[in-house]
């Protein structure tokens, strides 16, 4: 279970002493001893572990905060670790390491740790064959593009969609989005100029959504939004990417695909809410891949009062999509390799209508911060 900041010194005497403690079998993560002394541990070698530092996308909280506030995610992997192991990050405090994270591995082998202060760290597994590893937060991929949702930027714009498609019933409007105390917030609401719609021989009031797409564009990289969603079901808050342009047919590479980070259905949906999925289309028909956050618990039950850092890493082989450093799905199909932007929306389909009455809204989705580490496109 993790334990932030144990404020655990380990000095070269703690750690020499601890080395020898091992001859008789309480192993921290150290090389083997020799006699009832032994040298300070050599991890340069990352024998038996490997372990990558990603930017600052882990930051739960009930409130705003700093986009350099939030936490570095250290993913690691231990070879041929059981479930279970436990595994420790450590981040070095002058002469000392602290205790910065702990956690067990998964069935993989595959941990993920968090650290607030930037610096040396390494990453170490105890057990029959200790292994560690050092790294630093400069191996972070570095920030492209930010924004901490101050004030209103004109890097972001209200798309040209609604009252078409899956969306008969509402549309995208400047009116469902504002900022304020330091987040964008979004919004379903009535649509105050229009009577009764039908859908499916019933009537529901007419709505607007919160929905914007950037100027920004990328290809490859982390993308990351800090989001508090809406509570009920009825419409979904989500953040996603969409390559340029019209969505034509073919290699996906070529053509783009939709990356659905995260979507949430609220907090009453019997799967749990939670969404990625990616969209893309073939030369015949269309093909998707992704699904319902499996077990959504382990990452959190609280969705529409806190904060969480939802993020997808992209890259030419895979998207890994991530809550707060944690991994919650990997997909290896429908690579995206065109410049793709960064869309936030809190949007009201029309096959949701009947789970959320009009005396229920307004409903709202913040978000706190986007970011990207990444080559931003020519």
């Amino acid at each position: 279970m993790r334990d932030m900041f144990l404020r655990r010194r380990l000095t070269p005497t703690t750690l020499r002493r601890t080395a020898a403690m091992a001859c008789i079998g309480a192993l921290v993560g150290l090389a083997a001893c020799s006699g009832t002394e032994a040298a300070d541990p050599d991890f340069t070698d990352g024998k038996g572990i490997s372990a990558t530092v990603l930017p600052q996308i882990a930051a739960p909280g009930e409130e705003p905060e700093a986009a350099n506030d939030a936490d570095y995610v250290v993913d690691a992997t231990i070879e041929g670790a059981e479930e279970g192991r436990e595994v420790e990050l450590q981040v070095a405090d002058g002469d000392d390491w602290e205790i910065a994270d702990t956690a067990e591995t998964d069935a993989e082998g595959r941990v993920s740790l968090r650290v607030a202060k930037t610096g040396d760290l390494r990453v170490v597994a105890d057990g029959d064959t200790p292994v560690g590893i050092e790294l630093s937060t400069d191996d972070a991929p570095k920030e492209t593009f930010v924004d901490e949702f101050d004030a209103k930027n004109k890097d972001w714009a209200t798309r040209d969609q609604g009252y078409a498609g899956v969306r008969m019933c509402s549309k995208a409007s400047d009116d469902a989005r504002e900022w304020v105390d330091g987040v964008l917030r979004l919004s379903v609401i009535d649509d105050p100029d229009r009577e009764k719609c039908r859908y499916k021989k019933k009537q529901y009031d007419y709505r607007l959504n919160g929905h914007l797409g950037s100027a920004y564009t990328f290809v490859y990289g982390h993308a990351a939004a800090r989001i508090k969603f809406q509570d009920l079901r009825g419409q979904h808050g989500s953040f996603w990417l969409q390559g340029l342009g019209l969505t034509p047919t073919g290699d996906p590479k070529e053509t783009g695909a939709e990356i659905d980070v995260i979507e949430f259905f609220g907090n009453d949906h019997p799967e749990g809410g939670l969404t990625s999925f990616v969209y893309w289309q073939p030369k015949k028909g269309s093909k998707t891949a992704g699904g319902w956050v499996k077990n959504p618990e382990q990452y959190g039950d609280d969705w529409s009062s806190k904060f969480h850092v939802f993020s997808v890493e992209w890259t030419p082989e895979k998207y890994v999509f991530r809550i707060d450093g944690q991994v919650t799905n990997t997909i290896t199909e429908g690579i995206s390799g065109r410049p793709e932007f960064l869309v936030l929306s809190l949007l009201s389909s029309d096959y949701e209508l009947q789970h959320l009455k009009g005396d229920k809204l307004p409903q709202h989705m913040d978000v706190d911060w986007a970011r990207v580490w990444a080559e931003p496109t020519p």
